[in-house]
């Protein structure tokens, strides 16, 4: 264990190095690129004293050089039963839909710790746990469950049952959670494992600010979101829920703390939504009445019901006639590039400044929209270029990894919303484009190139003898519709082992 723990330090530190190190040529890049559209000088970034550690334990050089003492160190409190963590650094991240997510950052030594404790423990109570769970698996993902509850829904009609907890991972009671660690007929835990669980149960923590002045607080309820522990522990949190639910008719998914149940008849969605009711009454975990509704049915057809055409969940709309993109993704999708579309052509040179390097004396170029499309292209694809989706679709030339947006999507079946996407995208950037013209002219004096959506589309808009680099650019659109059929072929060909699950919350 000690010799695990010690390497798993290593690991950490050499991670965290790695990400500052890129965080850092993100802001020297976000800088240059400042400097180049403005021509103006970028002011140095203000450091956020706040977030610098303030124990050598939240150092990565620190405790990668030390590994093996502190490894020693904390497995002999861990065997003394002296082991608490050192308290945690509070940081509020901004959800998509609004409000705050609570993420705790731990040291290293007991990131570390936490780690490998949850591994061992989830590899010894895996087939324990249910089978209709798919996050925080190690061989199940998003993808699973989207293609599990596809598989369920296959009749005109179905009763669908949806309940969303109120702030679950925050609002999970301690006793409760106490309650499952200790029952070893739910969980086998050495003692160890079952006294460091508890004592992250309890952890002080402080936001940055407080931190320095040893303002610390004690956790009292919920789990320790920002340590693996939480992820096994909020698994356990609702493992009597699928257990209700499975001797339930009808069907469940249930990724993390979002579970949706489809049935048959209306009695049997009764029951599953009692299941609920009655688990949140043992385990006083509460339901948010606001975003939970009951009882539904999934038809084309108006009732006498609540009813809907389709069932959002994960970021998928499902129906009898297949999987779709829901309203509310593709809101966000066109407000993420309408943003990078306003920041690439319009911002800057409104606010601040123009260099007339990034555009012709006579309008055959204008790099500032290379970048945004190469940008686009980057969401869109996950990194790959234009190239390597064309020769996979022509001759078949496998790629890397699918990744990105249409990546995340490949499980959708029809076309039809990517085709209204790529529309939307070439008239939208020109219109920007437009805009951007009229700017330039009256502000700076400069002819802007005002390209229409076919030389868009081909990237025809840029003169080819203005580009001074090894290799030509790719200055044609990405396209929805072209991403989605490599993802859909990549899926059909390889499956989606290799497909990279977009992060828990990317687009839903």
């Amino acid at each position: 264990m000690q010799t695990a723990l010690k390497n798993e330090i290593k690991r950490l530190s050499k991670r965290i190095l790695l990400r500052t190190a890129q965080s850092e040529s993100k802001d020297k890049e976000y800088r240059n690129k400042y400097s180049k559209r403005t021509g103006l000088k970028a002011g140095e970034p203000v450091k956020n004293k706040s977030r610098q550690a303030v124990m050598p334990l939240f150092e990565p050089k620190h405790c990668a050089r030390n590994a093996n003492f502190l490894s020693k160190t904390i497995w002999q409190k861990v065997l003394s039963e002296d082991y608490k963590p050192v308290p945690a650094q509070n940081f509020l991240i901004p959800k998509p839909a609004g409000g705050y997510r609570s993420i705790m950052a731990f040291s290293i030594p007991d990131a570390a710790l936490a780690n490998i404790m949850m591994k061992r423990s989830r590899a010894r109570n895996l087939k324990r746990l249910s089978s209709f769970s798919y996050a925080y698996h190690p061989n199940k993902n998003i993808f699973d469950a989207v293609l599990a509850l596809s598989n369920y829904i296959t009749t005109d009609k179905l009763f669908a049952v949806q309940i969303d907890f109120e702030k679950y991972f925050d609002s999970i009671p301690t006793g409760y959670l106490k309650k499952c660690i200790s029952d070893k007929n739910m969980l086998s835990l050495t003692p160890h494992e079952r006294y460091v669980f508890g004592e992250f149960l309890h952890h002080q923590y402080a936001e940055p600010i407080q931190y320095s002045a040893n303002d610390f607080k004690r956790r009292v309820i919920g789990t320790p979101q920002g340590s693996s522990i939480s992820l096994l522990l909020a698994n356990l949190a609702s493992d009597n829920l699928d257990r209700s639910l499975e001797r339930c008719a009808g069907k469940f998914v249930r990724y993390a703390d979002d579970v949706t149940a489809v049935c048959s008849n209306y009695e049997d969605a009764q029951k599953v939504e009692n299941c609920f009711i009655e688990h949140c009454k043992a385990s006083g975990i509460k339901i948010n009445e606001k975003k939970s509704e009951g009882v539904a049915i999934i038809s084309k057809h108006k009732s006498e019901m609540r009813n809907y055409e389709t069932l959002n969940y994960l970021g998928y709309s499902f129906s009898k006639d297949g999987t779709s993109i829901p309203e509310s993704v593709m809101k966000r999708v066109k407000a993420k590039i309408s943003r990078l579309i306003h920041i690439y052509l319009i911002h800057y040179p409104k606010k601040y400044g123009f260099s007339r390097q990034r555009n012709g004396v006579t309008p055959d170029y204008d790099w500032d929209l290379l970048g945004l499309i190469t940008e686009i292209r980057k969401y869109l694809y996950g990194g790959l270029d234009e190239e390597d989706i064309q020769l996979y679709l022509r001759e078949g030339k496998k790629l890397k990894q699918m990744r990105g947006l249409m990546g995340f999507y490949a499980l959708i079946e029809q076309r039809e919303q990517f085709v209204d996407l790529d529309g939307w995208l070439a008239n939208s950037i020109k219109r920007a484009m437009h805009k951007r013209a009229i700017i330039l002219k009256n502000k700076y004096s400069l002819q802007g190139i005002k390209p229409d959506q076919e030389h868009l589309i081909l990237g025809t808009w840029l003169d080819m003898k203005a580009w001074r680099g090894k290799s030509e650019p790719e200055a044609g659109l990405p396209s929805f519709v072209r991403g989605w059929r490599a993802a859909r072929k990549y899926y059909f060909t390889f499956g989606l082992e290799k497909v990279e699950p977009p992060n828990y919350i990317s687009y839903y």
